[in-house]
């Protein structure tokens, strides 16, 4: 699998930080490199708990989602991983509330004011709950660093989020945000 893992994400998810037992989304999956590395951390302690799946993983692509159910087939069997084909603004609340979310070149959060998609990912993300969105595939030259500039402002202007840092490393660069108690207006 480590071959197959670009850095990049496996750089997002190791900042990202996800412990044992809690329930993380995973925003645009794509190929499921990003899943298969969070169930690999977060093991499959609540895979008993029905509806509660240690993995949210969400794309708008269908040939996406089928690609991770390939990628991880027991994991999805199992409930430990649950997917979806939707978009982040689509994002249905029952699925939380959820421990943290990240999310991996994912262009809604610089190409608009992302206001639809932070609403519905403070309706799943618990008061407290990471947030981690990143870019490229090294620090932030020129594109990056723009890109970033958007997400941080986007991110930074909803009442729903207090972006704590920007990470800037060999691999990537990144905001992290919390999700405030504040509930959504």
């Amino acid at each position: 699998m480590a071959s197959a893992v670009p850095e990049r994400v496996r750089w997002a998810v190791e900042r990202l930080a996800p412990r044992v037992g809690e329930r993380v989304l995973d925003i645009g999956s794509g190929t499921g490199v990003s899943v298969e590395l969070l169930v690999d951390l977060l093991g499959d302690a609540d895979a008993a708990v029905p509806g509660h799946p240690a993995v949210v993983a969400i794309d708008r692509s269908a040939k996406a989602v089928d690609r991770i159910r390939k990628r991880v087939p027991q994991a999805v069997a199992a409930g430990v991983v649950d997917l979806s084909v939707c978009d982040v603004a689509g994002l249905d609340p029952a699925v939380g509330p959820l421990d943290a979310a990240v999310a991996v070149n994912v262009n809604v959060f610089w190409t608009s004011d992302a206001a639809p998609e932070l609403a519905a990912l403070a309706r799943v993300l618990a008061p407290g709950g990471r947030l981690l969105i990143a870019y490229g595939d090294s620090p932030a030259p020129g594109m990056d660093r723009r890109h970033l500039d958007q997400v941080e402002a986007s991110v930074g202007g909803s009442s729903w989020f207090d972006v704590r840092h920007r990470l800037d490393d060999d691999h990537g660069s990144a905001v992290v945000a919390v999700r405030t108690a504040r509930p959504p207006s």
